[in-house]
Formats: structure tokens, sequence, C-alpha cells
């Protein structure tokens, strides 16, 4: 059975999330390769806000945002929309194919071997972001390397898919080492562990009720394979550092090439977001 690694072996600590059943935290705090930190309260991540308490909008409202960017589909953004927290700029740039590739993953679910398939699936949408969609996210790193948008949160709707690739692709552009990356990435799986496992409670009543069985023989594979998408797993994230090296080899060649951030866009988002240990 595939189980998706527990951070905290590195500098990943709660100490940045600041709403855990949001998966929102912050890249401030990072160290760089040459010493330097994130500064904080700039740069946030997170999953949709469309379901927040009004103590929960004010923890929103008191990062003081700038700018909101919203990954999801069109459809997502209709079903779950953002509220707004105060004067801050709301930007809707979908970053994916029309097609729902998670939930076409999660149709095979039922399949034998479902949890190694679907984390196959997986990997290969986290290969294809770079192979095949990075042109999709131009204009989200277009905002993100502008210091005038600053404070900045991007989010889709779980924060850790779309929100995961931006996230480790701004941290790697200010030069944090691979495996803090990673750690920072694969967080989401202790924000969001007990969120899924309630959802394999409801699939597996469901599951049941639809096929006409008790709880007790509903496959578990099936249920784990779910609990895959709905959670973060090294293979994914590899996938994308993998893809990045076989495609442009590094990075900063990522950066340049197909994003079109320059070095010298990239030196004044520093002076601006990066401080002295």
């Amino acid at each position: 059975m595939l189980l998706p690694e527990s951070p905290r072996n590195l500098p990943v600590t709660l100490e940045n999330v600041h709403l855990p059943e949001s998966n929102l935290r912050e890249l401030g705090g990072y160290q760089t390769t040459d010493g330097q930190i994130i500064k904080k309260g700039l740069l946030y991540r997170c999953g949709h806000m469309s379901e927040l308490t009004p103590e929960q909008k004010d923890i929103y409202r008191n990062l003081k945002l700038q700018t909101i960017i919203d990954l999801r589909r069109d459809d997502e953004v209709k079903e779950r929309p953002t509220p707004q927290f105060a004067e801050e700029i709301n930007k809707h740039i979908s970053v994916s194919d029309p097609d729902n590739a998670f939930a076409e993953a999660a149709a095979r679910a039922h399949e034998p071997d479902a949890a190694r398939i679907i984390l196959g699936e997986a990997v290969r949408y986290y290969t294809e972001i770079i192979t095949h969609n990075i042109h999709r996210y131009i204009p989200v790193m277009e905002y993100i390397f502008n210091p005038d948008n600053l404070p900045l949160l991007f989010h889709c709707t779980a924060g850790k898919d779309r929100t995961g690739f931006v996230a480790a692709a701004t941290l790697k552009f200010l030069d944090v080492p691979d495996e803090v990356v990673i750690e920072d990435y694969l967080l989401t799986n202790e924000l969001l562990q007990e969120r899924a496992n309630e959802r394999v409670i409801v699939w597996r009543e469901r599951l049941a009720a639809e096929r006409g069985i008790s709880e007790d023989d509903v496959d578990p594979e099936s249920l784990q394979a779910l609990k895959t998408l709905m959670l973060t797993h090294r293979d994914m994230i590899q996938a994308t550092f993998t893809a990045v090296a076989d495609n442009y080899g590094t990075w900063h060649d990522l950066r340049r090439k197909a994003l079109g951030v320059s070095d010298d866009q990239l030196e004044v988002f520093k002076s601006y977001v990066l401080t002295e240990k």
C-alpha cells in the first residue's frame, strides 16, 4: 500500500502555517543556498477559501494581501468562489487543461492495483507540467516576480498540486535547497491528513451503497487510491524535478527559457524578498 511521506526532517515546520484547514502557509523563513532568508509576510499559498468562518476570514484579512492568484479552472472558481477580504486584486489564471486529469484518474480507483496506477497518473501529471503545460504558468510568474504585487497569495482547490508546483518553482528560483523544497511540498500531508481520512469514510459509504455491499467489503486498495489523489507523494514532485533536469538542465534555465523571468527581474525580486540571516 502506498502511503504519503511525512515531512519534518528538515527546517520545514508548522511555524509557517497560518490556517491548517485551508493549507494556508507562507514561503517566508526558508534559507537559500547562499545563507539568505526569505522574508515573512510576502508570499503565501493555500487551497480554496469558499467555506471560511468569519474568524478565518480575519486571518486572511490580516495578511494585508495585495494580490491573490487563482490557479483553478473556470468551473472550480464558479463552484467555490474566492471571497474579497479587503482591496486586494484577485487574478484568475487557470493553469489546467479543460479536462480534470485528477477526476479521470479517480475513475480508475476500481481497477486492480489502483493505488499504483493512480500514483503513476499523478506522476505523469507532474511531468507534463514541464513537458506540456509550462506555458500556462508564464502569467503566474509575471505576477509573482513583480514586487508591486506583494504581499501575494496563490492557490488552487486543495493547495497541493498546481499550488505545489508554483511554490516549488518559486523556492527553487530563490535558490532554496531541493530537499527543503520537497519537504515543504510534503507538508500538505500533515495539514490535510484528517480531511483525507474523513473523505475516505464518505467514499467507503458511497461505494458500498453503489455496489450493494457492506462497508467492510469495500476494497481498501480503491480507498487508498482515492486518498493518494488527496495528498502528496515524493514521487510526484520528484517527477517535476526530473523533468526540469531532462528538458532544461536547471531550474534557472527553465525560468529564463520557458517562463520568461530574466536574471535582472529575479535580482530585483530578491532584493525585496530576501534578507541576510
